[in-house]
């Protein structure tokens, strides 16, 4: 679901009871465009994100705590001169548009007190956080938007701040009456399911089906299509979710298809759904996943693009190593030609090119034509036969370790990527850079950590149904340490079989298999490890476990490899989150 007009609503509704009277205590500016307010309300102390990035723009209270550069943008700068220590007078949604303004209590160039604000637009591509004087001038924008670039509205410095007009969408809210929704619809002769969000603001795709199925219509038939009472249920519909179903008690809800809702959802409500205590919550837990991947792979595409090389020239390495070893298997009919050679040399004359003899390895005997060299010697014709013999011999003893290594560099290249999917912040990617760096496929770079004050990263965390503690490494490196360092010698070890994936710690402590946990938190473990794996969309995964004290590192090998023994074998589906 979109950050849509409802959520922007709620969240707002939040904030207004939340910080409103708070003092702003520290800005930072995280990335070029998104910052987080630190608000003091009392004794308590809340953090308020705002975002206007083009694909994922929104605000919300979050518990994640900020990672920063070491020296603040101007942006940023700008930003505390003029609203920090400034006191939060209101937080307002304009229009029922994606729009927050929150008014700030600060300070004049003279020291005067004096009204500013703070207005985030939720525009996608155009989403923009504009900070506003006394007298409604812009002091600064994330985005600058110039003639050049908008014919329609400009945002630079000390020009005048003008709400946008989003073509004179209409509130909803202030649609009450059936005859004022009939003449809205008035030339509309497109699909319900997309004319409703073009003639009112803030109104998404879900917002229409769910309004939509509470009327009982299809959102694919035009309006003028629909019988007097078909437009009675509707309007019905539309009234009860911007008049009544809005003004309740939030509900916040992400499904099990990734959408979410702030309010209650008939449409959704035979569907899995995880359930949070405020729209704050559900975002921050949202956004951290997604908003957090996507960022996350941006910075990470010049590793991505590094492994993904290596790894096809790895694989093309390893098939034509696997075609040379297939024909060394064929290299016994050389050593047999040689020995019918030698046993028939007295037959064999000086310029013969074909011996025709009985083949004694095969039982019974049968007639076999062996080529000859006409310029060699019958004694040098069986030589040249076992030379062949013996240079595929030796061509299968240098091959096998060879292959070893290269199926051992594609398995760890593939567990990179791996990686790489499960990194959740950019301490997960400067972990695996730093790593590329320690095998060789990456030149170290000086002071690259040092460009931000980086959290420390660390593996996910589980609980089993039966409350046994569950721990993931997202990361080789983290993988070793889990499982060698944090983990005990009678924990149950698991990993999915003969793929990449996440070594996985069922953490059991004293408690006895059978009296203190069942095999339930062995499935639940597993589960959780098929779900950090490579092949965490299929349906049925393969997992082996172990005792942790099964598990061993050969020396000299990779991070994250192992060997383990005494191992047992589940199959299951993914845990999906």
């Amino acid at each position: 679901m979109a950050f849509d007009g409802t959520t922007t609503y709620k969240v707002t509704e939040e904030l207004e009871e939340r910080i409103t009277g708070g003092k702003i205590d520290r800005i930072y500016q995280t990335e070029k465009d998104e910052v987080v307010l630190q608000i003091r309300r009392g004794r308590d102390v809340s953090r308020l994100l705002l975002s206007a990035h083009a694909e994922s723009a929104r605000f919300y209270l979050t518990e994640q705590k900020p990672e920063t550069p070491l020296e603040p943008p101007m942006f940023c700068m700008l930003f505390r001169k003029h609203f920090n220590s400034g006191r939060i007078l209101e937080c307002r949604q304009i229009g029922f548009d994606r729009i927050l303004e929150i008014a700030v209590q600060g300070y004049s160039d003279l020291g005067d007190p004096c009204e500013k604000r703070i207005i985030l637009e939720i525009m996608g591509r155009h989403s923009n956080l504009i900070l506003v004087d006394e007298n409604g001038r812009i002091i600064d924008s994330v985005h600058h938007v110039g003639q050049s670039m908008s014919s329609f509205r400009t945002v630079l410095p000390g020009l005048a701040y003008e709400t946008p007009s989003h073509n004179h969408r209409l509130d909803p809210r202030e649609t009450a009456e059936q005859a004022d929704f009939d003449a809205a619809w008035d030339g509309r002769t497109g699909a319900i399911r997309k004319s409703m969000f073009q003639i009112w603001n803030g109104i998404s795709p879900f917002t229409t089906a769910e309004i939509c199925f509470a009327a009982g219509i299809d959102g694919g038939k035009s309006y003028t299509d629909l019988t007097e009472a078909e437009r009675e249920s509707l309007f019905a519909g539309f009234y009860k979710y911007f008049h009544e179903t809005l003004r309740l008690r939030p509900d916040p809800r992400i499904f099990a298809n990734r959408e979410y809702c702030m309010v209650e959802s008939r449409m959704m409500a035979d569907t899995e759904y995880q359930g949070f205590s405020s729209p704050s919550e559900l975002l921050d837990a949202y956004y951290v996943r997604e908003d957090n991947k996507n960022r996350l792979k941006q910075k990470a595409q010049d590793l991505r693009h590094l492994v993904i090389s290596n790894l096809d020239r790895a694989e093309r390495k390893e098939e034509l190593q696997d075609r040379q070893m297939a024909e060394t298997k064929e290299r016994e009919p050389y050593r047999r030609a040689g020995d019918l050679i030698l046993a028939n040399i007295y037959r064999i004359k000086q310029g013969d090119t074909l011996l025709e003899t009985e083949d004694f390895y095969q039982d019974p005997p049968v007639m076999t034509e062996i080529a000859l060299d006409p310029n060699l010697t019958p004694s040098q014709n069986a030589q040249r036969n076992y030379k062949k013999y013996d240079k595929l011999k030796r061509t299968e003893e240098a091959l096998t370790g060879q292959l070893k290594e290269t199926r051992e560099e594609v398995a760890y290249l593939r567990s990179i990527l791996n990686a790489m999917e499960l990194a959740d912040c950019e301490k997960d990617i400067e972990d695996i850079r730093s790593e590329l760096a320690q095998t060789g496929y990456l030149k170290h770079t000086a002071g690259r950590n040092k460009k931000k004050n980086l959290q420390a990263s660390h593996p996910l965390v589980f609980e089993t149904s039966e409350k046994l503690r569950v721990l993931v490494g997202k990361n080789n490196m983290q993988n070793d340490l889990l499982t060698f360092k944090m983990a005990s010698p009678y924990d149950i070890w698991l990993h999915v079989k003969n793929v990449p994936g996440s070594h996985t710690i069922l953490f059991c402590g004293d408690r006895k298999l059978g009296l203190d946990y069942t095999e339930q938190s062995i499935i639940d473990a597993a589960r959780i490890a098929a779900a950090h794996s490579s092949v965490s969309e299929d349906s049925r995964v393969a997992v082996d476990y172990t005792e942790r004290r099964y598990v061993k590192k050969p020396s000299g090998s990779k991070p994250g490899f192992v060997i383990y023994t005494h191992q047992k074998t589940l199959v299951v589906e993914p845990l999906h989150f």
